[in-house]
């Protein structure tokens, strides 16, 4: 999720045609992203050549499709449209600086956990770094309706939990810290089975995130 102050602004997609429609570059975004969750394939791990096709897929889409569903209705009805599972499956920052993923292993698997009751996880998992398996952020979250920020999700952090292999529930003094501490997922495009939100690197450059709902925890 990104982090820092909330943007209302955005070069991208602030200005939609009619025309062309997207939808070959949605549907191959919809069959890739499904490929990648099933296959366990994570962000990093995909070539330049598709992280390139990919990134192109998703400037066109929010180019020229309004999000599906209204921003400003993904807090009704308790926010159910976001309740359950969803796995980051791409960043298109390209490198280490620009990327939500940052210096994290290649394998790491981040996702978001959101409940009925405002409660949500954020979680890193990973295939056996260093011993750890996963670390989880407990959170409370609330949804922005307001026509300034309509589908801003804003996480705080309110405890924070590692799994090492072969135990559970260990809790991690450093991260004690963020404790309070607030992130934002905010959304520029949802249709139900695809979010996108939009981050910024620490030098301002923009760049989105797009996490895919899945059934159960990964």
């Amino acid at each position: 999720a990104g982090t820092g102050t909330a943007t209302t602004t955005s070069t991208l997609y602030a200005k939609k045609s009619q025309q062309p429609t997207a939808e070959f570059e949605l549907q191959e975004l919809r069959a890739q992203f499904n490929a990648m969750l099933e296959q366990k394939v994570r962000p990093k791990m995909l070539t330049k050549e598709k992280r390139t096709e990919i990134d192109s897929y998703i400037t066109k889409v929010l180019q020229t499709r309004e999000s599906p569903i209204p921003l400003k209705a993904l807090g009704n009805d308790n926010a159910s449209a976001l309740h359950g599972f969803w796995t980051m499956v791409f960043s298109t920052g390209g490198d280490d600086e620009i990327d939500a993923l940052g210096n994290l292993p290649r394998d790491c698997t981040v996702q978001m956990k959101i409940e009925p009751n405002y409660r949500a996880d954020y979680i890193l998992s990973f295939a056996k770094t260093l011993g750890l398996k996963s670390l989880t952020a407990k959170s409370s979250y609330m949804v922005d309706s307001s026509p300034l920020n309509p589908g801003l999700v804003t996480f705080v952090y309110q405890d924070m939990k590692s799994e090492v292999f072969g135990f559970k529930a260990l809790p991690i003094g450093l991260f004690g810290m963020l404790q309070g501490r607030s992130t934002y997922v905010d959304t520029v495009w949802f249709d139900g089975r695809l979010w996108v939100e939009r981050a910024y690197s620490p030098d301002g450059m923009e760049f989105y995130n797009v996490y895919i709902r899945s059934d159960e925890e990964d």
